[in-house]
């Protein structure tokens, strides 16, 4: 797992509040998201990269003045760690 992140927070902002979004499949397994909020982080930006674990993916986050961008690509399994791969439902 790779993990960034800085916030510089607004304890007396609004509330939290989702502006739009937008989502879909690439594949029957991956998956990606888009969306735009209203937070109480003045600034901040995240980078998280995950590997093996349930919708493990990509995940970039860009927040300027109270308004977040962000976007994730990710896998819409889960991870069995007792087996050591993507559990199967059928």
């Amino acid at each position: 797992m790779i993990y960034l992140s800085f916030r510089l927070s607004n304890p007396w902002g609004q509330p939290f509040d989702n502006l739009w979004n937008r989502s879909g499949l690439i594949t029957n397994h991956m998956a990606w998201e888009v969306e735009l909020c209203v937070v109480k982080t003045l600034i901040g930006f995240e980078i998280n990269y995950t590997r093996r674990q349930d919708h493990a993916g990509l995940t970039m986050e860009l927040t300027l003045f109270s308004r977040s961008i962000s976007f994730q690509i990710y896998d819409t399994r889960h991870w069995n760690h007792k087996t050591g791969a993507w559990e199967i439902h059928l």
